[in-house]
């Protein structure tokens, strides 16, 4: 049965947009249409890591090979700790399995996923601006702000942790400053000296009292995109930020006045970002923001048949980055969404939106706060003399482990069959797809 006859619009044309838009066309939802505000398809910011939760549904699609052509391949270890003054090595994370964590541009993993969707799919330019209900279709009428007008069934709000489709659901609740700013620029392997250049090539954390600056090997050298993607967190208070986007550029002479004594890899580091800066000397910064756990995603009218809204990725569920989870769970849920449309068994929207939110809710709750936890472990705010000895790289891992061995193919398949039986013996009708995609790793 399925919705697949509905017509969906996916408001947002970023990673967890695109994401949800190869979800719904690998589930066979054809009638659906991306609306993107900005003028291109673009990411900014630094390199992102995709974990094997995430890699795995990648996969399915079949983007491995797309995937691996931009992004880091086979590294060492998921992560590497250093002390922020000696450059003492604390410990190591291993991988979590296969297929192991990926490092690439935001703009590349983009570019990879929008490779598969049709041009006549998407259309640029269109903020949205009203979503008014036609109850006479029981549909929705889509406003953009360049005038245009269209229709559709069902409304996905994949726009961000600002969205437009989660203020047009009446939701009024402002994201929560996290007490940290992000510093993110690259440098490139010929700006460092060779050791330097070889341990970064493995993903890099140099822990420091309330601030941490995280390295990733973004690329590799066959696509020759091979460089040092920098993420530097650290602790200021909200009144310096004087821009009115959360998206700006600073000197990296504020990096360098948090790093000005740390370790000579560090200072490497700040050498190599000034020489990849903008004419101005500056490079991104961003103040990390997040929301507290949405009780509701999504919503019907009391009269509706077969139409409503729901919210996915950023716009319901954002998290802080200290987990590498913010994609990978917009990628887990559109995959979800999109099964839930597929192969739901009976004509009521509203439950197979319940059910889409129950399966997905508790695990992005759940990362939402140990993203914030390993954020402060990352950089503690504890005594000097305490610091390096309170870390415990093994810890780390087994808070981790739970994100990261994740099974969302089997355990969505198998929540599905659950909600609707069949006899047995006979071939489920529902969660095939996500079977045949099981099957795929």
């Amino acid at each position: 049965m399925g919705f697949e006859d509905k017509r969906i619009a996916i408001i947002g044309g970023g990673l967890g947009g695109m994401a949800f838009m190869n979800s719904a066309l690998y589930a066979g939802l054809e009638n659906v249409h991306m609306y993107e505000a900005a003028p291109e398809f673009t990411e900014v910011g630094a390199g992102v890591n995709i974990t094997r939760n995430a890699n795995r549904v990648l996969d399915a699609f079949g983007l491995k090979d797309d995937m691996l052509w931009m992004s880091s391949r086979d590294p060492p270890s998921y992560m590497e700790y250093h002390h922020y003054r000696t450059g003492e090595f604390l410990g190591r994370i291993e991988e979590f399995g296969e297929p192991k964590s990926r490092q690439i541009h935001r703009a590349h993993l983009l570019d990879v996923l929008r490779k598969k969707v049709p041009d006549s799919k998407l259309s640029k330019g269109k903020r949205l601006e009203k979503l008014e209900r036609d109850a006479a279709n029981d549909s929705y009428i889509l406003t953009f702000g360049d005038g245009t007008t269209s229709q559709a069934d069902i409304v996905v709000g994949c726009d961000g942790i600002k969205s437009a489709v989660r203020a047009h659901l009446g939701k009024s609740d402002k994201p929560i400053y996290s007490g940290q700013m992000v510093y993110r620029g690259y440098v490139s392997y010929d700006d460092l000296t060779p050791d330097t250049a070889a341990l970064l090539r493995k993903t890099v954390n140099f822990r420091g009292p309330r601030r941490h600056v995280l390295t990733l090997p973004i690329g590799n050298d066959e696509s020759e995109s091979a460089r040092v993607g920098i993420i530097g967190f650290m602790t200021e208070p909200l009144e310096n930020w004087k821009s009115e986007s959360w998206l700006a550029t600073a000197p990296v002479d504020d990096l360098n006045e948090h790093v000005k004594d740390w370790c000579p890899a560090v200072q490497e580091i700040i050498y190599g970002l000034r020489k990849g800066a903008n004419k101005d000397g500056e490079i991104l910064k961003q103040t990390l923001y997040v929301r507290e756990p949405t009780e509701k995603w999504w919503h019907m009218e009391a009269d509706a048949r077969g139409s409503g809204i729901i919210l996915t990725g950023d716009s319901v569920h954002s998290t802080l980055p200290h987990q590498g989870q913010g994609a990978c769970q917009a990628i887990e849920s559109g995959f979800a969404l999109a099964q839930v449309l597929k192969n739901w068994q009976s004509p009521d929207l509203g439950k197979a939106f319940q059910f889409f939110q129950d399966f997905r809710k508790p695990r992005t709750d759940r990362i939402t706060s140990s993203s914030y936890e390993t954020g402060k472990m990352a950089s503690a705010d504890i005594p000097e003399g305490m610091w390096a000895s309170a870390f415990s790289p093994s810890t780390v891992r087994e808070r981790m482990r739970w994100v990261m061995e994740f099974d969302l193919l089997g355990g969505l398949a198998s929540k599905l069959d659950a909600e609707f039986p069949t006899e047995a013996g006979k071939k489920p009708q529902l969660g095939e797809i996500v079977t045949e995609a099981t099957s795929v790793l």
